[in-house]
Parts: structure tokens; C-alpha cells; sequence
């Protein structure tokens, strides 16, 4: 009875590895840069909420997505839904020229940092990922 007690408690602590691994794995780092256009080397736009297009990236640099922002000319409450259109996309940090109230508190709320910031969009990536390894 101990010997299987011991292969019982031992596979439990092997499968509690296997999900701390699985869990580490989809937390990983998503950046959305609120973006002028469409390539990597577009100009980040000055209001996060209406951004035409949000690039989203790994912590490798890599482009995994480009989304049309589809609250860019809403009349009211574009942050909010921006904010809840890049929690759907698990991102974890997003980079824009600057945030409004609302937006900003809809990201909080979803746990989503936010750096400001102008320049390229490839440049703002590169130096985040740079500062998190």
C-alpha cells in the first residue's frame, strides 16, 4: 500500500508541473501596438481607442496579428470597446500614443498594461521586449 501511495502522490506532483508549465505558456507576453497602418513600420497612432489597426506581436518581435479596429469612428465609447476587442486577443500590453480615461480603466479592469509612446511600431516592440528579458 505505501509503494502505491508513493506512485499516486508522485504522479500528482508530475501533472501539478505539467499545468504550471501549460498555464506559464499562456500567460506569455502579447503586445498590441495601436498603429497608422497596417506594416510594422507604421507610425504608432497618437489615441489608442482610435487607431485604425491594432498590431499584435510575441516577446520574439514577431507579427502575429493585425486587427482593424472597428471603434475607430464610433461616436461614443470607443476606448471601452477597443479595450474589450484586445482582451479578447489575451493581449497582455498595449503601446499608443496616449490613452483616454475610459480606455485606460477598461484595460486595467482586464489586467492589460499600457506604455505610451510615438515613433514606429517595430521600435516600441524591439524596446519592450528588450526591457523584459
Amino acid at each position: 500500500m505505501p509503494r502505491l501511495l508513493q506512485t499516486i502522490t508522485s504522479s500528482f506532483f508530475f501533472l501539478l508541473l505539467l499545468a504550471g508549465t501549460a498555464a506559464a505558456a499562456e500567460a506569455q507576453l502579447q503586445i498590441a501596438v495601436a498603429a497608422e497602418g497596417t506594416e510594422m513600420t507604421s507610425q504608432i497612432s497618437q489615441i489608442a481607442a482610435r487607431a485604425p489597426y491594432f498590431l499584435i506581436f510575441d516577446q520574439e518581435n514577431k507579427l502575429l496579428q493585425t486587427v482593424e479596429n472597428p471603434s475607430t469612428d464610433v461616436r461614443g465609447g470607443a476606448g471601452p470597446r477597443a479595450a474589450a476587442l484586445l482582451a479578447e486577443k489575451k493581449v497582455t500590453l498595449v503601446i499608443a500614443g496616449e490613452f483616454g480615461r475610459k480606455m485606460e480603466a477598461a484595460l486595467n479592469a482586464s489586467q492589460i498594461q499600457t506604455i505610451e509612446r510615438q515613433g514606429r511600431v517595430i521600435d516600441a516592440v524591439k524596446e519592450q521586449n528588450h526591457a523584459q528579458k
